[in-house]
């Protein structure tokens, strides 16, 4: 019964660590990103992107000033920056982050986070990019939705997919968060973070009082999995480098189903040090150790010679090819908003002119424009936004002519 107790109270604490959290009206602008250390100018300066499961709650000891983003001070970005002797250290990381807390501001109890973005600078040399998405697609949630009874199943009918919105969006947002981090941090070593095996094939139903069944259990890892292909997925398409969790040596043995001293996630949690479907510190360590295996694997491979001009011109122009833009009427029709999207960090400058008249220019990134919806409808001629893109010394141009909305016309 006390094992019963534990779990009862585990799933009633997980789904705080997984939901979104929302700024306030009248909260106040929060800080920058402070350094968890900077020893000076130059070396190694390391960012760290992420939700809990690269935050740590549960482990101690946590950091004081984080409030509920609950950062561990044994978390694996903190193995990391350790391991590697990094001269500045900076872990953006927060508990309930979603992939729109990447361009957004956070709340986390008393605690503001700052746009995990605004940790970059022209100097980051490395960056780990997630573990992010989970709480997008609501990972958590659906632990406990199959873990809610024994009579129900969390597995859907087949040949429907809850899901496939929100990884639709998560895919739009972390390419997105991927082009800003290249445009801030152009020097930066880029590691994308997949998510791991929290459970073994079938389960464990016994473990969890038969109240998941081993269908169940695979279904949850089988999301997971999916998660972690995406992100894999992103990463060759943005020329990153990925750290698969799944291949830890030895990690089908720590899951959620392993005794709780051997759990690198965390099942039935009798010890504390960490929080259900989360890491405990034993797994952080896994990880960091991991993701210094592949940064060094990285790092020992043969340098390239470079693509030459004409290579590196037609890349510029594939680039281009995939900019969108998008003029929308905001503010019940009082403001116009032009956004560009796409470019894979290549873009430089965005400038929005009607006719002859320039309306703005944007040159820096994500680019956003914004004029009063009485100011362009005066204005006659065709709209158009001239986008920038450069490698080096090259530079393209392409010229986008979308449609003006009815506000502006």
């Amino acid at each position: 019964m006390r094992r019963l107790a534990h779990l009862v109270s585990a799933l009633a604490v997980a789904p705080l660590v997984a939901s979104a959290l929302t700024l306030p009206a009248h909260a106040a602008e929060p800080p920058g990103h402070v350094p968890v250390w900077d020893k000076g100018p130059g070396g190694e300066r390391y960012v760290a992107f992420g939700d809990s499961f690269v935050a740590g709650p549960g482990i101690s000891p946590q950091r004081t000033e984080t409030g509920r983003c609950t950062r561990s001070e044994r978390n694996f970005p903190t193995v990391v920056a350790t391991g590697l002797d990094v001269n500045s250290f900076v872990d953006a990381s927060c508990s309930a982050a979603t992939t729109h807390h990447f361009a957004n501001r956070q709340v986390a109890g008393s605690y503001v986070n700052a746009a995990q973005l605004n940790a970059l600078s022209a100097d980051t040399t490395l960056v780990t990019f997630g573990t992010m998405g989970g709480n997008d697609i609501g990972l958590v949630q659906l632990g406990n939705d199959c873990a809610a009874s024994a009579t129900t199943s969390c597995v859907p009918a087949p040949g429907t997919d809850p899901y496939a919105a929100a990884f639709s969006e998560v895919r739009d947002r972390l390419v997105a968060a991927l082009d800003v981090t290249k445009q801030r941090s152009p020097k930066a070593e880029i590691y994308v973070v997949g998510y791991g095996t929290y459970v073994p094939p079938g389960g464990c139903p016994a473990t969890f009082f038969d109240l998941v069944s081993p269908a169940e259990f695979d279904y949850l890892q089988s999301q997971i999995d999916r998660l972690s292909d995406l992100l894999e997925k992103i990463a060759a398409e943005e020329d990153v480098a990925f750290v698969d969790q799944r291949d830890i040596p030895g990690a089908i043995d720590h899951t959620v189903c392993a005794w709780p001293d051997q759990q690198w996630i965390r099942g039935i949690n009798e010890f504390g040090d960490g929080y259900l479907m989360h890491p405990s510190s034993a797994g952080m360590k896994a990880i960091g150790d991991h993701v210094l295996t592949r940064v060094a694997e990285e790092r020992a491979k043969a340098p390239d010679p470079g693509p030459t001009k004409a290579q590196r011109l037609a890349a510029l122009k594939a680039k281009a090819r995939t900019v969108r833009a998008a003029v929308t009427c905001q503010q019940k029709g009082r403001q116009v908003r032009a956004r560009v999207t796409g470019g894979r960090g290549a873009v430089t400058q965005v400038e929005w002119k009607v006719g002859a008249r320039r309306i703005g220019v944007d040159r820096k990134a994500p680019f956003v424009l914004t004029a009063r919806a009485a100011k362009v409808s005066r204005v006659r001629g065709t709209q158009r936004l001239h986008v920038t893109l450069r490698d080096q010394e090259l530079k393209v141009v392409r010229t986008l002519q979308p449609r003006r909305p009815g506000c502006a016309r």
